[in-house]
């Protein structure tokens, strides 16, 4: 009876020193519009740490990551081959359900936030982010293969996957700030955001929010009708080709 009681109070103590730290965070905003003049810009996330009454600061400081998920989608890499002086695609792996946009804001390098097991199991950083593929039978989809290394690269040309390990800036020891890029190629959709805080490699406490961005004005509308009126779209687009086609035909017409 002693020992279960001991055993009681032990799980006890371990649920409250578990919630010793917990995270409050807040966005600038949780929906985002943009135009077709749209250049790109930034969302803030602000936040504190919250230690309860008992509670004393942590010998080693704390860490923190935040980490951004866009829209998910199935994206297909391909490799090209020179092929009689040009260049043809031969080989491809497609990726099953990946984040079309992916960052990593930290306050120092992901590596030095954790082991690495901890980030593949919670998609912490480039390397610990898994790209679900599908392989051909004989295809290794190994997580260091070359179409994988391909797709991070190309994304990150474009801005869609990046780390910053100085995206995260500590106001004091407790109160935080990020600032989440949106390149001017961003895809609309929902945005998840994940974030963890740590102390000497551990998981502290963890949090999630997420933000909406949307399209608005004369290209909202377009997609909009293709998506929603498909069959008018089609046709209104294609009467509006031979109105074109008729009019240049009509001004560069030779009397």
């Amino acid at each position: 009876m002693r020992r279960a009681a001991a055993v009681l109070l032990g799980l006890m103590l371990w649920a409250s020193s578990a919630r010793a730290e917990s995270l409050i965070i807040s966005l600038s905003t949780h929906r985002f519009q943009i135009a077709s003049n749209f250049v790109g810009a930034e969302i803030v996330l602000f936040g504190s740490v919250e230690r309860d009454a008992q509670t004393i600061g942590r010998p080693g400081g704390y860490d923190l990551a935040v980490v951004v998920r866009g829209p998910k989608a199935t994206i297909v890499t391909r490799k090209k081959v020179r092929v009689l002086g040009l260049w043809v695609n031969r080989d491809s792996r497609e990726f099953l359900e990946v984040p079309s946009t992916y960052a990593l804001l930290s306050n120092r390098p992901a590596a030095n936030l954790t082991s690495i097991d901890l980030r593949k199991r919670h998609q912490i950083g480039l390397e610990g982010l898994i790209l679900l593929q599908r392989s051909e039978p004989g295809e290794d989809p190994a997580p260091a293969d070359p179409f994988r290394e391909a797709l991070v690269r190309l994304n990150s040309q474009k801005g869609l996957y990046r780390e910053n390990p100085t995206g995260v800036t500590f106001l004091t020891p407790t109160l935080f700030r990020a600032n989440i890029p949106l390149s001017p190629n961003t895809p609309v959709g929902t945005f998840d955001v994940e974030i963890f805080l740590f102390s000497e490699g551990g998981i502290l406490a963890r949090e999630q929010t997420n933000f909406e961005i949307t399209k608005v004005g004369f290209e909202a509308f377009v997609a909009n009708s293709a998506r929603d009126y498909g069959l008018l779209y089609g046709l209104s687009a294609c009467l509006l080709a031979l109105l074109t086609g008729w009019a240049a035909s009509v001004v560069f017409r030779r009397d």
